[in-house]
């Protein structure tokens, strides 16, 4: 496995580290005020190709390098990741390659196709949906990504605008390389689970998104997520015995279990013997010796005629209206984690079973499995709350300019 480095993780909290007691001196560099951005104009085609347009509205700095372009650039032998000189020179050429929707901070570029392959990650979510509603909830994932995206620039403009100042803008390139690495190694996780390059990619095509910018997705929300991680690791309170109570308390569906049941099995099928009272008197000496306490595992890979047997015994299904066949649930549920069931009768043959182990229905007790969950939900959501108030002041004093096209 190509994982990513620990030790390269341990660079980028060091470089991280070296920064966060720095901080800036309140001026903006540029006169644009940080705004919320509007509603999107118009709804998204869900799997429609991007068509690639430039900003109509002309932008001052340089793009950041990896920003995602659409395929005519490639075509005119361009990289996929513009580089400063280049997406500058694109932008102010008025040639058709991409189109910008925000500027955040100098050179930070958000890209209409970036929040549009964000909101058709949402597909499923959208094609259940009623028609007659989709056009406008299209709008609202779109505005949405657009103030997620934006508020994850914000972050990283912070975050360059701080090392800079620290005289540590080097750090730049090692956190790149760290968030790189991390992207490609989740990339690649995702195309494991296609036979090959050219499905993966007719996939991709097939949601209307791209390879480029999924990573550059991942690449860059990477370095978003270990930057605020960093800043708020000695700013989010740590939960009370008191706290931990008080949400359990208030939250009792969040603690419940259903029933639940690991069983195993042994199915003696009519088919494999003369008469149906051969089969049972077979599946009755089964059961003796399983009563007694035989390994049941063992019996069953040598006695099965279905499937469990060639998966160490278990029974198909844990939950109820799972289990197979259903001529046998009634009689699981009915046991005690140990008991062995007599044979019982089937269209098909007899099935012998063996309860394991029993989850009961009920809030859970709040012991110390339960106080850790308690604690890490908690945890969350004061990083969460101080997280939102860290955007919410980026977005008071960040530079964003919203671009109309």
């Amino acid at each position: 496995m190509d994982a990513v480095n620990p030790f390269c993780r341990c660079l980028l909290a060091v470089a991280l580290a070296a920064i966060i007691g720095c901080t800036t001196d309140g001026t903006s560099v540029s006169k644009a005020r940080g705004q919320m951005p509007p509603d999107p104009r118009s709804p998204i085609a869900p799997i429609a190709p991007i068509a690639p347009v430039v900003a109509s509205t002309p932008v001052t700095g340089s793009p950041v390098a990896g920003t995602p372009v659409g395929p005519d650039v490639q075509k005119a032998g361009y990289s996929t990741a513009l580089t400063e000189t280049k997406g500058l020179e694109l932008l102010k050429s008025g040639v058709p390659q991409i189109k910008v929707v925000a500027l955040v901070g100098a050179t930070n570029l958000v890209t209409d196709q970036e929040v549009v392959e964000a909101v058709r990650q949402h597909l499923s979510e959208l094609n259940v949906i009623d028609p007659s509603m989709r056009a406008q909830k299209e709008k609202e994932m779109y505005a949405a990504e657009l103030r997620r995206i934006i508020a994850r620039e914000l972050i990283l403009d912070e975050m360059y605008t701080k090392l800079k100042k620290s005289g540590k803008a080097a750090a730049i390139d090692d956190i790149k390389d760290y968030a790189g690495k991390a992207a490609d190694f989740t990339v690649r996780g995702i195309r494991k689970n296609f036979p090959s390059d050219e499905i993966f990619q007719e996939y991709m095509n097939s949601q209307g998104q791209s390879i480029p910018v999924l990573r550059r997705q991942f690449e860059r929300q990477t370095m978003a997520n270990e930057y605020v991680r960093s800043v708020l690791k000695d700013k989010a309170r740590s939960p009370g015995f008191a706290d931990m109570r008080d949400y359990y308390d208030k939250h009792p569906d969040e603690f419940k279990n259903t029933d639940k049941v690991l069983w195993l099995d042994i199915f003696i099928s009519y088919g494999r013997h003369p008469t149906p009272q051969a089969a049972y008197a077979h599946a009755q000496s089964i059961f003796q010796t399983a009563a007694l306490g035989a390994d049941f595992p063992a019996l069953s890979k040598k006695h099965d005629n279905g499937v469990s047997g060639q998966q160490g015994g278990i029974g198909i299904g844990h939950v109820r209206g799972e289990i197979k066949p259903e001529d046998v649930e009634a009689t699981v549920w009915s046991l005690q984690p140990g008991d062995v069931s007599d044979p019982i009768p089937t269209p098909a043959g007899y099935h012998i079973v063996k309860v394991v182990k029993r989850e009961f229905a009920g809030q859970r007790a709040f012991d110390a499995k339960v106080q850790n969950e308690v604690r890490e939900k908690l945890l969350r959501k004061y990083r969460d709350t101080e997280e939102q108030k860290m955007i919410e002041e980026l977005w008071r004093r960040g530079p964003v300019r919203l671009i109309e096209n």
